[in-house]
């Protein structure tokens, strides 16, 4: 390589260097800090939090003065429906309601049980009395408007309230607008987790997500154009380090013995980070599953149906559940293909009985067959394979669900989950999803799931990163005094040090 060459790349890094080296140092002590408050979250961003079971009213879904649930679908076809998902049959606050769901993308319906007047979206006082009933001893303190992502749903962002929580469980909660239904629950640590990670590992200061992931990856392809260019001159400079003499300075030896492994770590996880942030961000809608949406989704309820009301379902239930003091806490009527069901839960966070309608037999769960019918309901696909017994985690609940997992034949390749008990698609897991496992593992080193071997082994990594960068500045500083030393005449660049040694 010319030597004039030679002194350009080697200035480019050098000012390469000076620039990227503040936010790869930001990045290097946030994922150590949230490493850490990583091992204090063993349930993730939802934190950990005991769920009120009953509503404290203990309000009987089959008194007298409760509308049918013939009368709310003949409602429901009053407002332009022809068929629905589901309905239940649930008190909200202090007031029996009806919940219909349109269609399986789509946001509830809330209807008065007992006027079927239109509820939705739900007032600030109906919303704060759900709240006050979700966590055990905790109330709402403060809410707000906080529209957001849910993968659940076709919309882009669904209506609804950002809650601050005060108690036994202090948190920040995340519910619809249209029907109080549970989206999110993030403790204090975890909700300051989730922020730090935002502010100061991804950049990311505002909801211009477009804007903020551009600023983002120019970063990272400044970062790895320094690697590039780190590379270039390691290599050409193999015969001038083989003179090396006693002269040469402890930082320009230990930055060229640990720059090559330092910067194949910064290169790779800046590519891996690169593409983590392209899945969570740019992608998300698809990453978490909606590409397997099903547009034109088939079967349902039709409105012109005639469903058996709340007190024939009870009379279908097992004895023990009807003598309990505590009534039952929603009904629920189901379509699975040509198939009909009925769902009693006797607490709100646990899976309901299950009855089959046409028979009127308590099931133990739905058959695998019966799931996938219910899976081809709602996914664009069909499954391409048997089903797999498996255990997932359901928001609505806060517990795993029992469920039954398909592989479809979708466009994304979609591992779909369906509730054994309800034949609801609790997650969708596409091909994308599956391959971020391996990838998020190496971006948090978490290779043996050990966290002190994990943490640190990830230290020391770290370490070796920001021992290059120490090394580097320290040859800038260094080259700037010499310079300053030399005046006009003028001192040596990093080029021809290197030759000269």
């Amino acid at each position: 390589m010319q030597p004039s060459t030679l002194r350009r790349l080697s200035r480019a890094h050098r000012t390469l260097g000076v620039v990227v080296t503040v936010p790869i140092v930001l990045w290097i002590l946030s994922s150590f800090v949230l490493h850490g408050v990583g091992l204090a979250l063993p349930n993730g961003l939802q934190g950990v939090y005991e769920l009120v079971p009953y509503h404290p009213a203990s309000v009987r879904l089959e008194e007298e003065g409760i509308a049918s649930a013939d009368a709310l679908l003949q409602r429901a076809a009053a407002d332009g429906l022809t068929r629905v998902y589901w309905l239940r049959l649930e008190t909200l606050g202090d007031r029996p309601s009806y919940v219909v769901k349109p269609g399986p993308f789509e946001l509830e319906r809330v209807y008065d049980a007992r006027s079927l007047e239109r509820l939705d979206p739900l007032s600030d006082e109906l919303l704060t009395s759900i709240i006050d009933e979700h966590l055990i001893d905790t109330r709402v303190e403060h809410f707000e408007d906080d529209d957001e992502f849910n993968r659940y749903y076709a919309l882009e962002r669904v209506p609804a309230v950002g809650v601050e929580m005060a108690g036994a469980q202090p948190s920040e909660l995340i519910f619809s607008r249209s029907s109080g239904r549970i989206l999110r629950r993030t403790d204090p640590l975890a909700s300051w987790f989730d922020r730090a990670y935002k502010s100061v590992h991804v950049w990311q200061w505002g909801d211009s997500l477009r804007l903020f992931t551009a600023f983002l990856y120019g970063l990272v392809g400044t970062a790895l154009v320094l690697v590039s260019l780190g590379y270039t001159l390691w290599w050409t400079r193999r015969p001038a380090r083989q003179r090396w003499t006693a002269a040469v300075r402890p930082a320009r030896r230990i930055h060229a013995r640990v720059a090559p492994f330092a910067g194949f770590l910064l290169a790779t996880q800046m590519l891996v980070g690169a593409f983590l942030w392209f899945n969570l961000g740019l992608i998300e809608p698809r990453f978490r599953g909606q590409g397997s949406f099903r547009d034109d989704w088939s079967g349902g309820i039709s409105v012109t149906e005639h469903l058996a009301d709340a007190r024939s379902i009870a009379d279908a239930l097992p004895a023990e559940l009807l003598a309990s003091e505590r009534p039952i806490q929603r009904y629920e009527w189901r379509a699975v293909g040509d198939e009909r069901f009925w769902l009693a839960y006797p607490a709100r966070n646990e899976n309901g009985v299950l009855v089959d309608a046409h028979s009127g037999a308590v099931l133990d769960r739905l058959t695998p067959e019966q799931a996938a019918v219910a899976g081809r309901m709602v996914v664009a696909g069909e499954p391409a394979g048997p089903s797999a017994e498996s255990m997932e985690y359901w928001m609505d609940f806060n517990a795993r669900v029992p469920t039954y997992r398909f592989r479809f034949a979708d466009p994304d390749d979609s591992d779909v989950h369906i509730s054994q008990i309800t034949g609801e698609v609790v997650q969708r897991r596409p091909a994308i999803w599956r391959a971020f496992g391996p990838f998020l593992s190496y971006h948090t080193f978490g290779f043996t799931g050990n966290p002190w071997f994990d943490t640190i082994l990830l230290t020391a990594l770290q370490l070796t990163i920001l021992t290059m960068v120490v090394t580097g500045w320290m040859m800038v500083l260094r080259s700037k005094r010499a310079a300053s030393i030399g005046g006009a005449a003028g001192t040596p660049d990093d080029a021809e040090i290197w030759r000269s040694t």
